[in-house]
């Protein structure tokens, strides 16, 4: 699925960028066509200026001046007085034969309306430059000039080989064509890698929820096992029903509290959960937690010891029931891993604006591996113990509450042995202002 998914955005992006690039190369083509055409046309009437400039003051062409003129810059030069030509064959090799090409010339300029028999004696015809092509793809720029007097009239015509500029064009096409395609064949490599890699968070998504739906599964399938096996046993032995239907209302209630587990987290996932944030004392939520669970850890044997600062803590910003929630989760935690005898600290203090809750146990503790991996969703670092009213979502939900509230929840080792955990949920900036003044 991913495979295809990939494919077709790598399609889609080459396409997508390949044509923006394909658009810029031609508009870019353009300017540059527009640019040298410009210029040669530029240069070419610069020629034409200097030479018409002789043509209206002089009288008289040597042959060595129209020959150089010709060869150094590539033009062909006819000049005509009363419909007679200067007596001058040529300089210049033109692919096309001379005489042929002042006939188109003449042709061209005609649409432009300079004719002789337009001219008058009021002032000169000429041309704009215009382009001509040769029997043999040869290309030039011309310019036609007539002035007509009372007693005769003559003309100039001028054209310039620009073959070469053709030439370069067609190079330069290639060239911007080559560049098009050389740069579609890396935006599709660049695709392909950064689709790859945008795909790879949806992929990882993909695997930890089959993960996720299996491990449920899994969790579910137990309980329910276990009722129907002591639905069958309570009908095939009746003296056994009382214990029978036992199991299977702590096997119902198992599954009620994985139930509401699950959907903790799908509403943390869908982002829909409601929190009801406010300013609390962060010392008396803490003793509400130690309260609930000092009988209990009295019970089972365990010491619950609570430490409390001398100075007046800032108030906590916060949701109250999903912090005591947070806290319930470790503590239940630590209750669970702790054997009889052992201690259990509860702390509160502050840390870089933050109210920092600890609980910490002395059991066996969390290889360094595994501390990340204990958040997991199912995930249980003991898969041997007998326990079974944990599903491994605990922690993990506890993570997504702290931030939820723009909170944190950590696990070290403590000293000694067993694990610490440390929650920081932020303080409200008004009483840590009050806090920090007091206590100077």
């Amino acid at each position: 699925m991913f495979r295809t998914l990939q494919k077709k955005l790598t399609f889609l992006y080459t396409i997508t960028t390949g044509t923006i690039l394909t658009v810029i190369l031609i508009v870019c083509f353009f300017y540059m066509k527009t640019s040298v055409e410009s210029r040669y046309q530029s240069q070419f009437s610069d020629l034409f200026f200097t030479i018409s400039n002789r043509f209206r003051t002089e009288t008289f062409f040597t042959d060595s001046w129209l020959s150089q003129m010709e060869l150094d810059n590539k033009l062909l030069i006819r000049i005509e007085e009363n419909g007679t030509a200067l007596q001058f064959p040529g300089a210049f090799p033109a692919e096309t034969d001379r005489n042929l090409l002042f006939e188109m010339a003449e042709k061209e300029a005609s649409t432009d309306g300079v004719t002789l028999q337009a001219s008058t004696s009021l002032s000169p015809l000429q041309s704009s430059v215009f382009q001509i092509k040769g029997a043999h793809n040869d290309t030039y720029l011309g310019i036609y000039l007539i002035e007509t007097t009372v007693f005769h009239h003559k003309s100039l015509l001028v054209l310039q080989d620009v073959t070469s500029l053709s030439s370069q064009l067609t190079w330069q096409i290639f060239f911007f064509l080559l560049a098009d395609l050389a740069g579609i064949f890396f935006l599709y490599l660049a695709s392909w890698h950064t689709v790859g890699k945008t795909l790879l968070p949806l992929k990882e998504n993909q695997k930890k929820q089959a993960e996720f739906i299996a491990a449920a599964s899994h969790e579910l399938r137990s309980p329910l096992a276990v009722i129907q096996a002591s639905a069958s046993a309570a009908r095939t032995s009746p003296e056994t029903t009382e214990q029978m239907l036992s199991n299977i209302e702590k096997e119902c209630s198992r599954m009620g509290n994985l139930i509401k587990d699950l959907l903790v987290l799908a509403a943390s996932d869908s982002k829909k959960w409601q929190l009801t944030i406010g300013n609390h004392d962060s010392d008396t939520l803490l003793l509400d937690v130690y309260e609930t669970f000092e009988p209990v850890c009295r019970s089972k044997g365990m010491a619950l010891h609570l430490t409390l600062p001398d100075i007046e803590l800032p108030r906590i910003h916060c949701d109250k029931n999903r912090v005591i929630q947070i806290l319930t989760i470790l503590l239940d935690n630590a209750v669970t891993y702790t054997p009889s005898g052992g201690t259990i600290d509860l702390k509160v203090f502050i840390k870089k604006r933050k109210i920092c809750y600890l609980v910490a146990d002395h059991g066996k503790g969390i290889p360094d591996e595994e501390k990340e991996r204990i958040f997991d969703r199912f995930y249980q670092s003991d898969r041997a113990r007998k326990e079974k009213e944990h599903f491994g979502l605990g922690l993990s939900i506890a993570r997504e509450l702290a931030e939820l509230q723009k909170g944190k929840l950590t696990v070290t080792d403590t000293e000694g042995g067993g694990c610490t955990f440390l929650l920081l949920i932020p303080a409200t900036e008004e009483s840590y202002t009050v806090s920090s003044t007091s206590a100077r």
